[in-house]
């Protein structure tokens, strides 16, 4: 695979692989360990991260609340569960727009905009730790480390989504769900909360129509599919991926793509 190299930022590391570990374990996650991920960040500016304000909020399953603060998003960092994001659809309610796990920051880049309500649903029981927004603001306009480092997270993050809609434009139904499979993988392991070939995958069927453009029915009949045909194995709420490579290359994923180093020079 090609890899672009540029020297600000480098989530593909020199040995080929993506990502880091965010402090060792899920619970350690904060806001300093993520952008770590995805710019360098110095000594003295990941202190800087570690002394931004923070507040622990918990959500139980099924639970949700709207997020703004003085006209913007809030932004939280989600430290254990599933969520999903939303933003108000007029007549329509409430559509899905994005999905998050552990490792994932929420409002970051909703929090630039003024009057940016966005709405967070747990799909699991659920840990945030609350960030200050203005806090982070501050040194978004003060510290090129830690400016180049949201900057490569929202332009990473944006990479997923455009990839997953152009999954959905050009894949029909089993093709979206594998992809959006080996999404899911990669996002776990560039985090380094990838445990082998294993991971959670505890989201309802409903949710994952919903952000796939499919309903529930179509992702539990390509979820046996894929299993018939031995490319994943799946529990209540785990999915093995025994042929990644094979599943990329049918449904024409794009890892580079997504976690390309972004050039900020």
């Amino acid at each position: 695979m090609n890899k672009l190299a540029v020297s600000d930022c480098s989530p593909l590391t020199s040995n080929g692989d993506i990502g880091g570990v965010i402090n060792g374990h899920r619970n350690s996650i904060n806001v300093a360990d993520i952008l770590n991920l995805y710019g360098k960040v110095g000594s003295s500016s990941f202190e800087e991260l570690s002394q931004l304000k923070q507040k622990t909020v918990e959500l139980k399953k099924n639970q949700q609340f709207f997020s703004v603060c003085e006209g913007r998003a809030d932004i939280f960092v989600l430290r254990e569960g599933w969520a999903s994001l939303s933003h108000a659809a007029g007549a329509r309610g409430q559509d899905i727009c994005n999905v998050f796990m552990p490792g994932d920051v929420i409002g970051l880049r909703e929090s630039f905009f003024e009057n940016h309500d966005v709405v967070i649903h747990s799909v699991t029981d659920c840990e945030f730790l609350k960030v200050s927004a203005e806090g982070l603001h501050k040194l978004f306009k003060n510290n090129d480390e830690i400016r180049n480092a949201i900057i490569s997270y929202v332009m990473i993050n944006d990479n997923i989504t455009l990839e997953r809609l152009r999954s959905c434009t050009h894949h029909r139904s089993e093709g979206r769900v594998a992809h959006f499979l080996l999404e899911i993988y990669f996002r776990f392991k560039f985090k380094g909360l990838l445990e082998g070939d294993v991971f959670d995958f505890s989201i309802t069927q409903e949710v994952v129509g919903e952000l796939l453009g499919i309903t529930s029915v179509h992702v539990s009949r390509c979820m046996t599919a894929l299993e018939q045909k031995k490319y994943i194995r799946k529990t209540r709420n785990s999915i093995k991926l025994l042929e990644p490579e094979e599943m990329a290359r049918n449904t024409e994923f794009d890892r580079d793509f997504i976690y390309g180093c972004v050039c900020l020079n």
